[in-house]
């Protein structure tokens, strides 16, 4: 039995409110309170539901509309078939909700349209905040191209072996935490600069300053996956004013890509170091990349918005303020959150003309 199916069975036997204090927490928007507008990713409402059941049978009464942020790539038949029965399963359980799926890529847009699945081209890298993750002049180049991933073999860390200068900043998921992975990337990347290393007794995963500080440090941030999510770090280094050496990729994070600043190399370290030696010497201006990539997120979140203008139309609510948005940009990066802080964050915005976050 799944995690999710084991506490939804214990949700409905058990008196739940005495377990929510242990129950793990997920990521939560509130985009609107009333209409009550959810934005969650889906490995929270697949996984880890403990801190929304308790606010789903509290409100279970009200319509609420769930937008899904998709947390991997889901462009081919197999995924988009698990997505419409775990859709339908959800549903059945709580008649009262509306799930719309926020995509990656015009891919899985087009077939979840296909399936009927209801869902918006949206990236979730949309989300990434223009505030937090800027240029910062002054800042020294110490390396020739940084690399911001979890150390997973997904990340194909050895990708990077030919580059002679090297930073890496790394996020360390405990029940994904692959020491011996890590041990083997020290040896493929003798020479790389550790910003945190995961294996050190002192680690800790960087803040977005932080982050944004460290990537600022280096002229090309490299992205060497092949199947993902959005990841979140390729528009991070965009928004910094770094040009980008990828490999080809599924997942949706080449939607922010400029041909002008970007590099789309084959998988060999050869030729991420030939990409990389190639525009750590970019001649665009980081401001202009970052510009650049301002106005593709805008389209992102014009899309959002029109959702929430036809949700609030048919509920005969004011329309979500505009100006609410750099508030759930900021949100994106705070930790996960249990049933009260939910809860809190929907009354608090309850009468009010501006939606919470």
């Amino acid at each position: 039995m799944r995690g999710a199916d084991l506490l939804n069975l214990l949700y409905r036997a058990l008196p739940i409110r005495q377990l929510e204090g242990r129950m793990r927490g997920g990521t939560c928007v509130v985009l609107s309170a009333d209409p009550l507008v959810l934005e969650a990713r889906d490995w929270v409402l697949a996984e880890v539901p403990g801190a929304l059941l308790p606010v789903f049978r509290q409100y279970r009464y009200r319509p609420v509309t769930l937008l899904v942020s998709l947390s991997w790539a889901r462009d081919d038949s197999w995924h988009v078939d698990q997505l419409a029965r775990w859709k339908a399963r959800h549903l059945r359980r709580h008649p009262n909700h509306r799930m719309i799926f926020l995509v990656n890529s015009e891919a899985e847009h087009r077939m979840m349209t296909a399936r009927g699945l209801g869902s918006a081209w949206v990236s979730h890298n949309a989300f990434v905040s223009p505030a937090t993750f800027r240029p910062l002049p002054g800042c020294g180049k110490r390396f020739d191209a940084v690399y911001d991933a979890r150390v997973c073999p997904f990340k194909r860390h050895g990708l990077a072996a030919g580059i002679e200068s090297l930073a890496l900043v790394t996020a360390r998921v405990e029940e994904y935490h692959d020491a011996a992975y890590v041990r083997s990337v020290r040896e493929i990347l003798p020479g790389a600069h550790w910003f945190n290393d995961p294996l050190a007794a002192d680690y800790r995963s960087f803040g977005g300053e932080e982050i944004n500080d460290a990537v600022n440090q280096a002229r090309v941030g490299l992205c060497l996956s092949a199947v993902e999510g959005a990841m979140l770090a390729s528009v991070q280094y965009l928004l910094a004013g770094l040009p980008v050496v990828s490999t080809a990729s599924r997942g949706g994070r080449d939607e922010f890509f400029d041909p002008e600043y970007v590099r789309i190399v084959a998988d060999e370290p050869e030729a991420v170091a030939a990409g990389v030696r190639e525009l750590a010497s970019c001649p665009v201006p980081p401001e202009k990349i970052r510009r650049r990539t301002l106005e593709r997120m805008a389209r992102h979140e014009s899309r959002l918005f029109e959702i929430l203008d036809a949700i609030c139309f048919a509920e005969g609510k004011p329309n979500v303020p505009r100006s609410r948005w750099p508030s759930w940009a900021a949100a994106q990066g705070t930790p996960m959150v249990g049933a009260d802080e939910i809860r809190r964050r929907i009354e608090r915005g309850k009468g009010s003309s501006y939606r919470v976050n």
